[in-house]
């Protein structure tokens, strides 16, 4: 089988490793792609299935996967991005024909479709399996995060840079700021009783804290807040952050908060001089 493309391409599911194919069956005989491992999951078998339908389209250049999967950080529960690259004389084709593809794995029992960024499919099967599809030009293929290549027709993703997942310090500056005149909007809510907008309020607050953990504890994928972020934290902040959120109810949320504040004023301490002055201490 000829190889596209020298670029290394590892991770689940994807078995050609720079110039080398580890033989499998291959689920596109008749086209000149990569071959895919046998799924034991759901969602490689969704990637396989879904996959080898808009191939046999015909109307793609390109399909890759973003996310958890291409970061080689999946578990049982993740869900699939799948992204469909097509020229625009095929783009009107392809999009009437989204839901066939999807459903080639199985029925949908929901599905929903976007053009936030790009069109964009949001699926769930009758597995509650989680999975997106969508279609971007040649010219319009987002640069962020990891990739893994299910089908390159013509070399497109060999100039693929990845862009940073980070965020920059002055960001943390402004999370903190934010974290800080939060705090106020919920010392006036729940003051006047409001304990449905003030246990709102003290999410935001552990939403603000956690861009700051994270840039701390794994800057390069710092735009990611919350998601995984109890993976990178030291197992004491990690107990603590549980400990607090546990408060954050009705109930206890004045103890909550003011457990909070005590944790961000830690997290302060631990921050480069050049971040931390840059944020409103007095306020």
């Amino acid at each position: 089988m000829k190889i596209l493309y020298k670029k290394q391409v590892i991770g689940a599911g994807i078995i050609i490793k720079g110039r080398e194919i580890m033989e499998r069956e291959s689920i596109y005989s008749q086209f000149k792609t990569v071959t895919l491992e046998k799924y034991k999951t759901a969602r490689y078998e969704a990637i396989s299935k879904v996959s080898q339908a808009i191939l046999e389209s015909g109307l793609v250049e390109t399909i890759f996967l973003k996310g958890s999967i291409a970061r080689n950080e999946d578990d049982d529960f993740s869900d699939v991005d799948m992204y469909a690259v097509v020229l625009p004389e095929n783009e009107k084709d392809f999009l009437k024909n989204r839901i066939k593809y999807m459903t080639s794995y199985m029925p949908l029992i929901y599905y929903s479709e976007s053009n936030f960024v790009c069109p964009q499919i949001v699926g769930v099967y009758e597995n509650a399996l989680h999975f997106d599809l969508y279609t971007v030009r040649i010219s319009s293929i987002p640069q962020t995060d990891d990739i893994k290549v299910i089908y390159d027709k013509s070399g497109d993703l060999n100039s693929y840079k990845k862009e940073p997942l980070n965020i920059a310090s002055s960001d943390v500056s402004d999370y903190f700021n934010m974290f800080t005149y939060s705090l106020l909007e919920f010392e006036a809510a729940y003051s006047r009783g409001d304990l449905i907008w003030a246990t709102g309020l003290a999410s935001r607050l552990t939403g603000y804290i956690s861009m700051v953990l994270r840039y701390i504890y794994d800057e390069k994928n710092s735009q990611l807040g919350m998601k995984r972020l109890y993976k990178y934290l030291p197992e004491a902040y990690r107990d603590e952050f549980i400990d607090i959120l546990n408060y954050l109810t009705p109930s206890s949320l004045e103890i909550g908060v003011k457990k909070l504040v005590s944790f961000a004023e830690k997290i302060l301490l631990s921050l480069p001089f050049n971040i931390k002055n840059q944020i409103n201490i007095d306020f």
